[in-house]
Formats: structure tokens, C-alpha cells, sequence
């Protein structure tokens, strides 16, 4: 179990040895401390602001004593656009891409990391056949070589501008982007619901939603002039239906779908509700797509006798498809997914979207500016109200759901008007106070990581040898001896004897 308390006294131990490290010149340690502590705040929000200064200005230190300046002289039809995610159909890069093809720019599209677990066929089929193209993977054997790998392409290409779509704990694009002169970096925002490192190199902010932007001013340090709103529209993906592997024949069909953190917190409350709308017909049944961490799904189906009424289907890439053959979609939460309600939206769906006053995180209104025609939900009672009603007229598809969002054509024509310093959509802004929503994640946080999702362990054990989780770590030696003397009382014996003879 964790809290608040113990999250922040962690942290001030990582960034009391991230002083002692960069003294040390020890900069691999100092960037693994620096990476460790901002995706300890993106899991947990638990500082009261989403800008840690420490943690930029160590970046800023160590970057001044690796690399010098990186002046160029811009080009002015020149966009790079670094990718650190690089999933097909998620994130904005095909969003992006799209955009800078319809404005005839030079396009310098920068991954990561070329050893990918995952899917881009689709991003680089968009840009397959453009010929005013250049496709780059970072190349190192460290963070240290993978920066100096990302300032050899920024001096050949010379961008005007660096859109950066980044990993909320990216120190390779920080320290490179920190130490360029000439470009202008604008922060692609698509996590703008919890902390991610690069508010002191961002020149001009992107937020898709008025959430972002007020979290933003108020939270992350970015003052408003800084800050443009682009709503997004979907990506719909052209894979044909896989199918499903369960009898539908007969079913209606109530479909959702997200990375699984996103549906658990506040006691179950999505599968409960889905357990109430399955209780208004027989022949309703519950598919949900997504991955992650699915024991107290599992766990709940069992308990309550769901295994022919709920179905996981995993991720898919045939969205879109899947959304032709069901009836209706309900928004995922405690946590929504913007995109996949656009997807539903955009297929006609009666779509079902929880967000009260206290989880303004979920809010996504802003996505379906051109009309009033979206509307969210305030209480779970009144959404199983408003379901019931609508399964007992009969789900009917809404055909005009894709005009109530962004055109790929206005997308485009919005952010050229964004790249030439203006700000287009600054009717939509709307500043209300998100402290309480920001202090409500938090608390979802906290409890989905004690009583669903772990993943405290494992993002430590990303950033930390074993030597350092026993000397950094406070707890982390008698846990481990515990554990380790439970499952093998012979090894247990063994590094007893090392630490107390050997100190280690």
C-alpha cells in the first residue's frame, strides 16, 4: 500500500541523490532519478503542482555540461515532428501528419526508437507516398548518444518548427530540445490530465480541450499566452472486423473500450453500472476492448456470474468495424477516452458519458465544438435512466455525428494558423477552477494502484538496479528480505551473510 505521504518523502530522497549524482558527473544515474521521479508524478499526482522546477532545471544543468548550443538558421517550410509514441490510431501523429501534408510541408518525422513492440504501419503509410518526407530513428546506446543523435537531425534539416509529441518523462528530447536556438517548440499536449516534464522548453502549448489549458495556467506553470486550443478529430481505421469469438445472434450490444487503468477506481464503479444496465434485458450483453492489468475485471465477472454477459476482446485494431456492429457506446470512467468516443461518435452510436463536477478530467465537449448535440451525464443514476430509455425506443444510429467534430481540412487549416503565431480557436477557452478534479485524480490514483492495478514496484525496477532500490529505497530491504526468506529460506541465509559481511 501506498500514500501520498511516503510518494513524496520517496521522491525527496531520488532528488536528493540526483543532486549528489550530477556533482558526481554520474549523469546516466542522474537522468534514471530524474526519469523515475517524473513518472512517479505521472502515475500518482502527488505534489500540488504539475511543475517540478527541480526536476527541469537538473535537466537543464546536465544538458549545459554535456552538449553546447545547437544554433541554427531555420528553414522556414521545415517542420520536425518527434514521436516518441509512435502507436498507430492513438496519440495525435497521424492527426499531425495529415495536417502538414495539407500544407505542403517538409516533414522531418523523428521516433525514438526504432526496436518497437507495437504497430506504426499506419503513421508511416500516411506519409508513404509524400514526397517532401524524411524518416529518422534516434540511433545510441544511451540517452546520452541518443541526444546527440537528435542534434545531428535538427542540424541537417534546420526546422523552423519542432512539433513534440513526448513521453511525460522524456529527458532525450528535453535536454536536445533545451539546448537548440533558432526553432520554435511547441508542446504537442496529449497527457494534459497529469504531470509530464517540458513546461521551460515549451514556447507555445497545444491543448485539445479547455481541461488542459486551465490545468495547465493554474498547475504547470504555463502562462497563457502561451496556450492555443486544437480539438482533435478521430483516426478511423480502414482494418476489416476481425470478428468476434462469441455468439452475438440476438444480442444487444453495449461496447466500450480504453486501457484497463482507465475503468478501475471508485469501488468498480463502471462494471457495477454495467452489471445495473445488463439487469434491464436479458439479451444485453457487454464487450469491452483495451489491455492492461484485468484481474479485478476477471475478478468481478466471476464474482457476479457475468462470463456469458461480459466479453474482453483485447486491442483492436478494427475499431471502427467493431463500432458498425454494436448498439450502443458508454464512455469509460473513473477516466474517460477522448478518442474512443469520438470513434463512436463518428459511427453513429447513442454514446452514454459519465463526468460530474469533481472528475472535470473527463470532460471532452470541446472535441464536438460545431454543435450542442454532445452531451455528458452528471450522475450514474441518470445515465442508467437515459439508457433505459433509449433501449426501450430502440438504438438508432445518429448519421450526423461526425459533423459535430473537427474536419481533417479544418484540423490543417487551424494549425497553419497556429504555426503562424495566432490563435484561432480562443472561443472555445473557458477557465473554471480545476483544483478539485486535479485533487480527485490524485485520489484515483492512489487507489487504483493499492487495489486494482499495481505499478509502483514495477516502475521503480524500470529506473533502478537492485543495489540501488536496497540503498534508495526506504522499506525496500526489509520487504525484500521478507519476501525472499518466505519463498527461499537458503538464499535468504545467503544475502544476510553478504550484507552483514560484505555490506552488500
Amino acid at each position: 500500500m501506498i500514500s501520498n505521504k511516503q510518494l513524496i518523502n520517496l521522491d525527496s530522497i531520488l532528488k536528493k541523490n540526483l543532486k549528489t549524482s550530477i556533482s558526481l558527473k554520474d549523469f546516466d544515474k542522474a537522468l534514471r532519478l530524474i526519469e523515475l521521479s517524473a513518472h512517479l508524478q505521472y502515475n500518482y499526482c502527488f505534489n500540488s503542482t504539475l511543475y517540478d522546477q527541480e526536476l527541469e532545471h537538473s535537466l537543464q544543468q546536465i544538458a549545459d555540461q554535456l552538449f553546447e548550443n545547437v544554433e541554427i538558421i531555420p528553414e522556414d517550410n521545415v517542420v520536425l515532428f518527434y514521436d516518441f509514441f509512435g502507436y498507430d490510431n492513438r496519440g495525435l501523429t497521424q492527426q499531425y501528419l495529415r495536417a502538414l501534408k495539407e500544407l505542403n510541408k517538409r516533414i522531418v518525422l523523428v521516433f525514438e526508437n526504432k526496436k518497437r513492440q507495437y504497430k506504426n504501419e499506419a503513421i508511416l503509410a500516411e506519409i508513404e507516398n509524400y514526397p517532401n518526407k524524411v524518416i529518422y530513428y534516434l540511433e545510441g546506446n544511451n540517452r546520452i548518444e541518443l541526444c546527440e543523435s537528435l542534434f545531428k537531425i535538427v542540424e541537417t534539416e534546420k526546422p523552423k518548427d519542432i512539433l513534440m509529441h513526448l513521453i511525460p518523462w522524456d529527458t532525450i528530447a528535453y535536454m536536445a530540445f533545451y539546448k537548440i536556438k533558432g526553432a520554435t517548440r511547441y508542446q504537442v499536449n496529449l497527457t494534459d490530465h497529469t504531470f509530464w516534464l517540458g513546461t521551460d522548453i515549451t514556447d507555445v502549448n497545444i491543448e485539445f480541450r479547455s481541461f488542459g489549458m486551465n490545468l495547465s495556467e493554474q498547475l504547470r506553470n504555463i502562462p497563457a499566452h502561451k496556450t492555443r486550443l486544437l480539438p482533435f478529430y478521430p483516426i478511423l481505421s480502414t482494418e476489416e472486423f476481425q470478428g468476434f469469438d462469441f455468439d452475438t445472434q440476438g444480442k444487444k450490444i453495449i461496447f466500450s473500450g480504453s486501457t484497463f487503468y482507465k475503468v478501475l477506481g471508485h469501488d468498480l464503479a463502471f462494471f457495477k453500472t454495467i452489471h445495473q444496465l445488463l439487469k434491464l434485458d436479458d439479451n444485453l450483453i457487454f464487450i469491452l476492448a483495451g489491455s492492461g492489468n484485468n484481474t479485478a475485471i476477471i475478478d468481478f465477472i466471476n464474482k457476479n456470474n457475468l462470463n456469458n454477459r461480459i466479453y474482453l476482446i483485447g486491442d483492436r485494431y478494427d475499431l471502427f468495424e467493431v463500432m458498425k456492429r454494436v448498439d450502443y457506446y458508454i464512455s469509460t470512467f473513473p477516466f474517460t477516452g477522448a478518442l474512443m468516443t469520438q470513434i463512436a461518435v463518428a459511427a453513429g452510436l447513442p454514446i452514454f458519458a459519465y463526468v460530474n463536477s469533481n472528475s472535470l478530467y473527463n470532460g471532452i465537449e470541446d472535441l464536438f465544438s460545431k454543435s450542442e448535440t454532445f452531451e455528458s451525464i452528471n450522475s450514474l443514476d441518470e445515465l442508467v435512466e437515459k439508457f433505459s430509455i433509449e433501449h426501450k425506443k430502440g438504438s438508432q444510429r445518429n448519421s450526423q455525428g461526425r459533423e459535430s467534430m473537427l474536419s481533417e481540412e479544418e484540423f490543417a487549416q487551424i494549425l497553419c494558423k497556429i504555426l503562424k503565431g495566432q490563435n484561432p480557436m480562443s472561443f472555445l477557452e473557458k477557465r473554471v477552477s480545476v483544483q478539485k478534479s486535479y485533487q480527485t485524480f490524485n485520489e484515483l490514483m492512489i487507489e487504483t494502484e493499492n487495489l486494482y492495478n499495481p505499478t509502483f514496484e514495477s516502475t521503480i525496477n524500470k529506473y533502478l538496479p537492485a543495489k540501488e532500490r536496497l540503498k534508495l529505497i526506504p522499506n525496500y530491504r526489509r520487504n525484500y528480505y521478507k519476501k525472499v526468506f518466505k519463498e527461499n529460506k537458503i538464499q535468504f541465509l545467503k544475502e544476510l551473510y553478504y550484507y552483514l559481511i560484505k555490506g552488500e
